[in-house]
């Protein structure tokens, strides 16, 4: 069993997880309120933006030129989703720039940013890699388990995990040929080095699962400084 088939065998339960938390299904019935669809549209466009920061890594540490160009691809198209994802926001929900930057990063976002920022540092694609894919390889899963539900069609539901498309699907699209680098790059590393490797992407996967959570229950450093001051009970709950 290659590592990809080893990591996709156990990340199954997550997807689960994902598929069932409240906010997605929420998303296929359209019944999320405006706070909740806005505070996900805010931490995840700054989110995106911290993956660019990983993508970087990835070009800087690839193995082959081969791997640059494929993640230099993958950024331009991360760059150009951004540059249109500022541009179609309606006016209740501004996004340009300067109040992008000015956004507070809560929580949930501030762990999974750190948590994906913490590879940078092994320097290797085997490590870096999987913190993004994971993200990719369940926004495109939970995008084929939405075309099985029947949905609402109006906005601002019906763009939700969408990610599909020749571009990430199929033996040419960005979510198999990132399971083959990492497959690839696991031929040269240790059986701890894949478990590692593994274990973050897993970590991603249940970082998705939280970051659905803290949206739905809209989870600011407010309601944790409440708990660890006045003792109010857990923002997780």
């Amino acid at each position: 069993m290659s590592l990809s088939q080893d990591i996709l065998f156990d990340a199954q339960p997550y997807l689960i997880a994902n598929e069932k938390h409240p906010f997605v299904q929420g998303i296929i019935s359209g019944q999320l309120t405006s706070g909740q669809l806005r505070y996900y549209d805010e931490q995840d466009i700054a989110f995106e933006y911290n993956e660019v920061a990983v993508i970087n890594a990835l070009i800087n540490y690839s193995t082959s030129t081969e791997q640059a160009l494929l993640f230099q691809k993958r950024q331009d198209m991360q760059l150009t989703m951004l540059r249109d994802w500022l541009k179609r926001e309606p006016e209740s929900m501004p996004h340009d720039w300067e109040t992008l930057k000015q956004t507070p990063i809560q929580p949930i976002n501030q762990v999974y940013r750190q948590h994906m920022a913490a590879t940078i540092q092994t320097h290797s694609v085997l490590q870096i890699l999987p913190s993004f894919a994971a993200g990719e390889w369940m926004y495109v899963e939970l995008g084929k388990f939405m075309a099985k539900q029947t949905r609402v069609q109006k906005e601002p539901f019906q763009s939700f995990l969408s990610m599909s498309g020749d571009a990430f699907l199929g033996p040419n699209g960005y979510i198999q040929q990132f399971f083959n680098i990492i497959d690839h790059e696991a031929e040269s590393a240790t059986a701890r080095e894949q478990e590692q490797a593994k274990q973050t992407f897993l970590k991603s996967c249940l970082l998705e699962w939280y970051f659905w959570d803290a949206a739905y229950k809209e989870i600011t450093w407010d309601n944790w400084k409440a708990v660890a001051l006045e003792g109010k009970g857990g923002p997780m709950s």
